[in-house]
């Protein structure tokens, strides 16, 4: 305190003392931070987002923002091609929340492990990722080996869902250590791109790793056929896309934090209640060009598309990431890269 000297012998020295020591411990904080006022989220193209267009049409978030005292908030959504844009986007900042595959997921947890910790805020679906072609000479995975006029469309190279689906489905045929055998096949491609390259023919592409609506408007052209599904190479279902954030924007905005994850339960539950009347919303709110009745269809049709929670099989992709290195960090659980919300759910 050699600084305040000057003040001794002063009749306000006391006071002046006192109030100034006050500043200095109590003035720095100053008045608590506002939660932010607005809310971003990256999505990408399909079915599988339909939880965030629910949330985002009937205006959840700002609801529940106003209902807590926030005030008006803004929710926007920004479309990305794929895994490695999403987890992009977040990393510097563009947008709050992610929605990716559990591999891209995976990925940015391991990377920002310990600095700024991307976990998962919820699950959104399960669905079988197809992998289609209109090559008839490919009728199973090793027919692939040795074309080289055949390329093979995911959304992002090697950190796609998709991309890591093949990878997997390359070491159960060939082996351990043969994880990357296709991978010199892939090139990114957004989905809508892939699924008029397959219909068109003549193509460099010939093969797409595709999501609903894609797969389902390949598969019924009549011109594609199935080569594997993602069930087939986990074994049965797994979650395919979840939503996640950054540490920082989850403690700097508890409540803000706390409508996004609650009105995403809300909508899932919203969507599961009539999934006829989810598939309108979804036609609607994407000004779809699908038949609304083939919508319905790939929402009600079993195995197709599930919204869910829980998280499922993920865990079989940490432990094929970090075998081939994809990742450095070995979780122990779901848990470790899903926010203490989610752990109410089983898991896997």
């Amino acid at each position: 305190m050699t600084s305040l000297s000057w003040l001794r012998g002063s009749r306000m020295s006391k006071l002046v003392v006192a109030a100034l020591a006050t500043g200095l411990t109590m003035g720095v904080a100053g008045p608590a931070a506002a939660e932010s006022d607005q809310v971003r989220f990256a999505q990408q193209f399909g079915l599988l987002y339909l939880p965030m267009h629910v949330v985002v049409s009937k205006k959840m978030v700002e609801s529940c923002a106003k209902d807590k005292g926030l005030g008006d908030v803004k929710v926007s959504m920004h479309r990305f091609s794929g895994g490695a844009a999403v987890n992009q986007a977040l990393l510097s900042k563009n947008v709050d929340f992610a929605a990716g595959g559990i591999g891209p997921l995976l990925k940015v947890w391991d990377k920002t492990k310990g600095r700024l910790n991307v976990k998962a805020m919820t699950n959104l679906a399960a669905m079988p990722l197809k992998l289609n072609t209109n090559d008839k000479r490919v009728q199973k995975l090793e027919d692939y080996v040795g074309l080289t006029d055949h390329k093979i469309a995911t959304p992002s190279v090697k950190v796609s869902i998709q991309a890591v689906v093949l990878q997997m489905a390359a070491e159960k045929k060939w082996g351990q250590g043969n994880a990357f055998k296709l991978d010199d096949m892939t090139v990114s491609m957004k989905h809508p791109s892939a699924m008029a390259a397959l219909l068109a023919g003549g193509q460099a592409v010939k093969s797409h790793f595709a999501t609903l609506p894609t797969s389902w408007k390949e598969l019924d052209s009549g011109k594609v056929h199935n080569v594997i599904t993602s069930y087939d190479v986990l074994g049965g279902r797994h979650s395919t896309v979840a939503m996640y954030t950054t540490e920082a924007w989850k403690t700097e905005n508890p409540k803000l934090y706390d409508c996004v994850w609650t009105s995403f339960r809300e909508s899932i539950a919203w969507i599961n209640e009539d999934k006829k009347r989810a598939a309108g919303l979804f036609h609607s709110f994407t000004k779809s060009k699908l038949d609304l009745a083939d919508v319905e269809k790939m929402l009600t049709t079993p195995g197709e598309m599930d919204y869910t929670l829980q998280p499922e099989r993920t865990m079989q992709f940490a432990k094929f990431l970090h075998s081939i290195g994809s990742i450095k960090n070995m979780p122990e659980s779901w848990k470790d890269y899903y926010w203490e919300n989610n752990h109410d759910q089983k898991g896997g």
